[in-house]
């Protein structure tokens, strides 16, 4: 029994951190080519050139600082993950002034965000940047005009910023009731059931594999059901880096959980009261199997570092995401 509480409690600590393996994809992100930087090709050179005079003139005038990122892929993270280490590890806005906004654009992933530093949260918040997307990006997106839609955003982003007026809380309070309820919990789903639904994920498998150590049919079967409801649930509720995540979680459950179930004290549990049936299967009627997970890894293709072109800025993780 005291076996089977430790195999429990690893379980869960496994799961609990399975979110930190989102971090190591953020170890290595693009390096920026200046304020504009199309790495998805979805830009024409008149629309680059447009909008890095636009970028140009908004930090000769205020010193704040537009970036912009088309990228291929969000390597694993979610669109607020990779926003807020791209914002960090490039440094834009003035450092001590934190006066940067930074628009990141997944064509592929159908996801974008506006990161926006610290010193302009008052002038740009949340429910603006989400108000903007909504009317000004997203309609462009859907119509896989993606130049139009940059570049009309970052217009209209810089002449806020231009204007450096914070709203009023009358202002605040009719974004707030104007603000799409279903966009917000899309943006927090990652976050809510990754976690949720991996606790499940590793215990299930966890489970499976060590069946499969012990030769037991039973936990398998018991196992892959347990695991694989809430595995199906994440590859549909519209985050599939979630369900990376949770495929991770799975994989790594399985091998433990296999190794614990060749142990003899967990290959007795596993086979219960056929635990004499020498070396051949059986469908066992042990308790619940063990074994632990961790979540997959990602990476991109290129390495992280600041650049000179940016001041150092920093973000506190305020802004709006979109999906489209």
């Amino acid at each position: 029994m005291r076996r089977v509480h430790a195999t429990f409690l690893a379980l869960l600590l496994a799961s609990a951190l399975a979110p930190v393996a989102v971090d190591t994809a953020a170890q290595q992100l693009p390096k920026p080519t200046g304020a504009i930087n199309d790495f998805a090709h979805v830009l024409s050179a008149s629309e680059v050139q447009t909008l890095t005079a636009l970028a140009e003139d908004v930090e000769r005038t205020t010193s704040a600082e537009i970036a912009v990122a088309t990228v291929t892929s969000l390597d694993g993270l979610t669109v607020e993950e990779y926003a807020t280490a791209l914002f960090a590890a490039w440094g834009v806005g003035q450092a001590g002034k934190d006066n940067g906004v930074l628009i990141v654009v997944a064509p592929a992933e159908r996801e974008m965000r506006i990161e926006v530093g610290y010193g302009l949260e008052g002038v740009l918040p949340d429910g603006l940047a989400g108000q903007i997307i909504r009317e000004t990006f997203l309609p462009a997106f859907r119509d896989n005009a993606f130049g139009r839609g940059i570049v009309d955003g970052t217009t209209r982003i810089a002449g806020i910023v231009r204007r450096n007026q914070p709203l009023t809380d009358a202002e605040l309070q009719a974004l707030a009731a104007s603000q799409d309820p279903a966009s917000s919990n899309d943006a927090m789903l990652p976050y809510v059931l990754v976690p949720f639904l991996g606790l499940f994920v590793s215990i299930g498998f966890g489970m499976a594999g060590a069946g499969v150590g012990a030769r037991a049919v039973g936990p398998i079967v018991f196992g892959a059901v347990f695991g694989g409801i809430p595995m199906a649930l994440g590859a549909t509720v519209g985050m599939p880096r979630g369900a990376w995540v949770l495929a991770g979680i799975a994989a790594l459950a399985l091998v433990i959980g296999f190794r614990l179930g060749r142990r003899p004290g967990s290959r007795a549990s596993m086979r219960g009261s056929s635990k004499k049936a020498g070396d051949r299967w059986v469908w066992g009627m042990g308790g619940p199997s063990s074994g632990r997970s961790s979540s997959g890894r990602s990476s991109s293709g290129s390495s992280s570092g600041s650049s000179s072109s940016f001041g150092g800025g920093r973000s506190g993780g305020g802004g709006a995401s979109g999906r489209w």
